[in-house]
């Protein structure tokens, strides 16, 4: 890891060692894979050690492929569709105040495979972590986890405190805009109690409402996430901060 700095002098050796302690630590309290990216020396500078990320390597094995690591382990169909995530979603940054930059996520779908060439569908998250004096984005901070939905592609940017949600079409080749979904507080009291592990009966008893309605309300929730279980329910609704 001392690598991926020793050309830099004292300060920003030590700024690039406070970054860097703050994302182990992050790392510590979340069950996601994070990952620092610098896209100007295009090297991964801190990434989780996560068996399911790493395919068995250590992080450091994974830190020397650098770009390499993406080829290897992105499954090749979906090679196409990264890319294009990446090149759109950089060109539209390109295109925001330099202000504004770091307020955007940019997200979408890809197959991880192993050795073996098993397959597991991820969603990746990432943001602008760090931009340079003349404006261009110098880190990105990732974040990959299992995905909620059961096809690659899915891309879209969204902006912290913003009630919409752009989505790229690939076909068309520009960004759509959406409102986000908006739940109830019935159904965000619902998922608060499901992710307690509490059963539809149980929820049912503590809300004083019929079993009925529960599953009323659950099978609304899948349809508005365009899920098909409450598991996922949960974790579309825990990513895009919606409980």
């Amino acid at each position: 890891m001392q690598n991926t700095y020793t050309k830099l002098n004292p300060t920003e050796q030590a700024y690039v060692k406070a970054y860097l302690e703050i994302a182990t630590a992050f790392d510590r309290l979340t069950y996601k894979s994070i990952y620092i990216f610098d896209c100007i020396q295009k090297k991964i500078e801190y990434i989780s050690n996560h068996r399911f990320f790493l395919h068995n390597h250590t992080p450091e094995e994974i830190i020397g492929m650098g770009e390499k690591f993406f080829h290897t382990f992105i499954k090749m169909e979906d090679q196409p569709i990264v890319s294009q995530a990446n090149k759109a979603g950089f060109a539209f940054y390109a295109e925001l105040p330099e202000s504004e930059r770091k307020s955007y996520t940019l997200a979408y779908n890809f197959h991880l495979v192993d050795e073996n060439q098993n397959a597991l569908l991820v969603n990746h998250r990432l943001t602008p972590l760090l931009i340079t004096n003349e404006g261009k984005i110098w880190k990105t901070l990732g974040m990959i986890s299992l995905a909620t939905n059961n096809s690659p592609g899915n891309i879209t940017l969204t902006k912290d405190g913003d009630n919409s949600i752009l989505k790229y079409d690939i076909e068309a080749d520009q960004w759509i805009g959406h409102s986000k979904i908006v739940l109830s507080e019935r159904e965000i009291q619902i998922l608060r109690f499901y992710a307690q592990g509490l059963t539809i009966n149980g929820i049912a008893s503590v809300l004083n409402l019929s079993a009925d309605t529960i599953k009323f309300h659950r099978r609304n929730l899948l349809q508005k996430m365009e899920v098909n279980n409450i598991n996922k329910a949960l974790a579309y609704a825990t990513a895009r901060k919606l409980i």
